[in-house]
C-alpha cells in the first residue's frame, strides 16, 4: 500500500508541476504586461511617436534613458519628442486640430481635459488597465483626468503644491509651530516683520499670467469657495466664500502689508528666489523644486531652515487645499498604434520607474505608496510632510474655454489688487468678461 500511495502521489504532484507549466503566460501574475507584450510579433515591430515636455528636474535625461529600456524590453521602436511646454501645446493642438495621426501618445495637460473631451481628442484608459491600477494614483492627480467614471490620462508629472516655511525665522522668534490658519498667517507675519526677521511674511506670484490663476485658485479653496459647479455653472461672483478670499489677498497686499508689494510684478520664480534669499517666512504654494533650490548654497540664503509643514494653511483646517497641477500621458483617437501607445504609458509610469526616477532626480512620485518608501524617504524625508499635504489637492475648473477664463481672471485679481475695483466688482466684471462663453 505504501508503495501504491507513493506512486499515486508521485503522478498527481507531477499532473500539478505539468499543469502549472504549460499554463499560458498571461494568466501568471509573475509576468508583467509589458514582458508579454514583447513576446508577440504584431507590437515588437511597431514604431510610436510619444510627445510630451521636458521635465525640470530631469537634467540627467532620465526619460530619454528609460524610453530605450522601454525599446530593449519590448521591440517597440519609440520615436521621443521632448521641448519646453508651450512647443509642445503648441505642436500637440495644432495635430489634434488638424485630426492628424502623427503621434500615438501625448502631452495632457491638467488645463485641456474639458476641451479634449468635447472634441473627442483621446480615448479613455480603463480597457488597457490593469483592473484596480488608478486607485493607487494619488488621488488628486487621478481626479484631474477622470471625467464621467473613466480616466483618461495617467499622469508623468505629479506637479504639487506644498506649504514650506522658514523654521529658523520662527524658532528666532519663538514661534513653535508655522500657521494652520489664515489668521494665525497673518499674526505670525506681523510678529517676524515687527522683530526685523523678516522683511514680508511671504511674496506671492501675482503678476498677470497663469501664475497668477495658480495661486488665486488655491486662496478660494481654502476659504471654502468654488469657481464653478461641477456641471460647469458660474458661482464665483454669488458664493460669500470667493469674495472673502479675494479680499483676504487685497488687505495682505494693501491693509497689513504683510505682502511684498512688488507680488503684483512677481511670477513664480521670482517669489521662490526672494523666499531663498531670506527676506520672506512662508510660501504658501511652494512646488517641490522650492526645497532642493532653497538648500543649494549657489542659489539660496537659507539653507537648512527650510522645513514643509504637515497642512497647508486655510480659513480653518478643514478647509485645507493646495493647487494641484499634474500633466498626464495620453493616447489620441487618431493614433494607428495604441496599443503599444499603452504598453508604453504603462511602463514609463509604473511604480519601479516612477521610483527610479524620484531617486536619480528627485520628480515627486505618482503612487500613493511611494511617499512613505523606505528608500525615498531615507533621500528625502520631508516627503513624509509631502503626503499629508497631497491629499487636499485640487486643480483647476474642467472648461473648455480655460484659456479665455484664465485670462479674465487674471485682469480682474488684478484690478481687484491694485484697488482699481472692490473683490465684489471685480468678480461681477468678470462673469461679464465670460458671458458669451456660458
Amino acid at each position: 500500500m505504501k508503495i501504491r500511495f507513493n506512486i499515486l502521489l508521485s503522478t498527481i504532484l507531477a499532473i500539478i508541476f505539468l499543469a502549472m507549466t504549460i499554463l499560458p503566460i498571461g494568466c501568471s501574475k509573475q509576468i508583467s504586461s509589458i514582458e508579454k507584450a514583447a513576446s508577440t510579433e504584431e507590437l515588437a515591430g511597431q514604431k510610436i511617436t510619444v510627445i510630451f515636455p521636458k521635465h525640470e528636474m530631469d537634467t540627467i535625461g532620465i526619460w530619454e534613458a528609460q524610453t530605450r529600456e522601454f525599446e530593449k524590453k519590448t521591440g517597440i521602436k519609440v520615436e521621443l519628442i521632448q521641448a519646453e511646454w508651450d512647443k509642445i501645446s503648441d505642436k500637440v493642438i495644432a495635430e489634434m486640430s488638424a485630426g492628424g495621426s502623427a503621434y500615438d501618445v501625448i502631452e495632457f495637460d491638467n488645463g485641456w481635459v474639458a476641451k479634449f473631451l468635447k472634441a473627442g481628442w483621446i480615448v479613455p484608459l480603463d480597457e488597457y488597465m490593469p483592473s484596480g491600477m488608478k486607485e493607487g494614483l494619488t488621488p488628486g492627480a487621478a481626479a484631474t483626468f477622470s471625467v464621467d467614471g473613466k480616466l483618461w490620462g495617467i499622469p508623468w508629472n505629479n506637479d504639487i503644491r506644498f506649504f514650506m516655511y522658514n523654521k529658523k525665522m520662527l524658532d528666532d522668534a519663538g514661534i513653535s509651530a508655522p500657521p494652520k490658519t489664515y489668521d494665525e498667517l497673518i499674526e505670525q507675519s506681523k510678529t517676524l516683520m515687527d522683530k526685523g526677521i523678516a522683511k514680508y511674511g511671504w511674496a506671492d506670484f501675482w503678476a498677470k499670467g497663469w501664475c497668477l490663476t495658480n495661486s488665486v485658485t488655491p486662496y478660494i479653496y481654502s476659504f471654502g469657495g468654488n469657481t464653478f459647479t461641477e456641471d460647469g455653472k458660474p458661482v464665483f461672483n454669488t458664493d460669500p466664500a470667493v469674495v472673502e478670499a479675494l479680499q483676504f489677498m487685497v488687505d495682505a497686499l494693501n491693509v497689513e502689508k504683510i505682502v511684498d508689494p512688488a507680488s503684483i510684478t512677481y511670477f513664480q520664480e521670482d517669489a521662490m528666489n526672494i523666499f531663498a534669499s531670506g527676506d520672506t517666512a512662508f510660501m504658501l504654494q511652494a512646488w517641490p523644486g522650492v526645497y532642493k533650490a532653497c538648500n543649494t548654497a549657489e542659489q539660496s540664503n537659507v539653507v537648512g531652515q527650510i522645513a514643509v509643514a504637515d497642512w497647508c494653511v486655510a480659513k480653518s483646517p478643514d478647509l485645507q487645499a493646495t493647487m494641484n497641477l499634474p500633466e498626464a500621458l495620453s493616447i489620441p483617437t487618431t493614433s494607428k498604434n495604441k496599443e503599444a501607445a499603452w504598453k508604453y504609458i504603462e511602463f514609463i509610469t509604473s511604480k519601479e520607474k516612477d521610483k527610479e526616477r524620484g531617486l536619480q532626480i528627485g520628480s515627486i512620485p505618482l503612487w500613493t505608496e511611494l511617499y512613505t518608501d523606505k528608500d525615498l524617504v531615507a533621500k528625502y524625508p520631508y516627503w513624509a510632510q509631502f503626503s499629508k499635504q497631497l491629499v487636499f489637492a485640487k486643480g483647476h475648473p474642467k472648461l473648455e474655454w480655460i484659456e479665455e477664463w484664465i485670462y479674465n481672471l487674471e485682469v480682474e485679481v488684478q484690478a481687484a489688487l491694485n484697488q482699481e475695483k472692490t473683490p465684489q466688482e471685480a468678480l461681477d466684471s468678470l462673469m461679464q468678461d465670460i458671458k458669451d462663453k456660458l
